[in-house]
């Protein structure tokens, strides 16, 4: 259960800092610690949300990584869906001073855009003209993909489940859709990319993967992001071995830790290509903080189309809601 209730503000601590909540996105992670079932765990009682918006209004004496009056965005494990959030200031990312951005969307760009862009630049090494298929594309991740690949000049094919959802992908810059609910994955892949993409990019496993798979071209690259299928596929390795596939994947969570530079490096291609508008997330739905339920039933439900926000600072806590 999730009730939205007065707390006392946490407390510094050294190396951290205090923000200010503008927004917070939902993600399918944050599904994952709620049910007890991420790689982290998080004992309730607790505050759950972990991407979000907002002004530093206090740091720690250590801290000079952000200062006072920043604006930033950050990923903590949970703790965003509250007026203030305290966590590591290596967490937080300040935008250049004079930045112009909306704050929904900032809320809405660090988790997903930073996963799209290490998929595509930092594992898969999308090149101008590749064929990226993306599965589960008209979720917050999928979006990010298509949009990405779109500015990196490849083509990405968006592959979901729902034709008015699909839409939105080719909106956004998708080259054709394909509908898993009414046609064969692999031929119309195959169709549509002559022979075969280059990239599989992949946040869903399921039933999914595997037909994408078939449908790639020799010496591809499959980047595996998640499951939210539910069901992690079985591939036959002698696939990987007759089409010379590398199948790669990474956690964005901790994807700092074992290649620092290189995706130092990439985060900070990700937000120029951000705040230059090259890519611009799609916030499909704002809920205020006394309706988080109904914000994450969205995502757990699979309504949501690009990202789910909440938005915490233009608002008065109203009474309780229970998902």
């Amino acid at each position: 259960m999730v009730r939205v209730e007065d707390v006392p503000s946490p407390s510094l601590t050294p190396g951290t800092a205090r923000v200010a909540v503008h927004s917070a996105a939902v993600n399918f992670p944050d599904l994952l610690v709620l049910a007890g079932k991420y790689q982290a765990k998080v004992p309730p009682p607790y505050t759950p949300g972990c991407e979000f918006s907002g002004r530093v209004v206090e740091v720690a004496p250590d801290v000079t990584r952000v200062r006072v009056g920043d604006v930033v965005f950050g990923l903590a494990t949970h703790g965003a869906f509250a007026e203030e959030v305290v966590l590591d200031a290596s967490r937080l990312t300040a935008l250049p001073a004079g930045a112009a951005v909306d704050m929904r969307q900032l809320a809405a760009f660090g988790v997903t855009y930073t996963t799209a862009y290490h998929a595509l630049r930092t594992f898969a090494e999308v090149q101008p003209g590749d064929y990226v298929t993306v599965l589960g594309a008209s979720g917050g991740l999928g979006l990010a993909a298509v949009d990405i690949a779109t500015a990196l000049g490849a083509k990405p094919i968006a592959v979901g489940g729902d034709p008015a959802k699909l839409a939105v992908a080719t909106a956004r810059g998708a080259r054709a859709a394909v509908d898993y609910t009414a046609e064969d994955v692999k031929a119309r892949l195959n169709e549509l990319t002559d022979g075969g993409a280059s990239v599989v990019i992949d946040p869903v496993g399921g039933p999914y993967a595997e037909p994408a798979l078939r449908a790639m071209r020799w010496g591809g690259r499959y980047v595996v992001l998640g499951f939210a299928a539910g069901d992690i596929p079985r591939i036959p390795l002698n696939l990987v071995l007759l089409k010379g596939i590398r199948v790669m994947g990474f956690e964005n969570r901790t994807i700092l830790d074992h290649i620092p530079e290189a995706a130092s490096a990439h985060r900070a291609e990700v937000l120029k290509l951000f705040l230059d508008g090259a890519v611009q997330p799609h916030v499909g739905a704002v809920y205020p903080l006394n309706q988080v339920g109904s914000a994450l039933r969205d995502l757990a439900e699979r309504r949501a189309v690009g990202k789910v926000v909440v938005s915490i600072s233009e608002l008065q806590v109203q009474p309780n809601e229970a998902p």
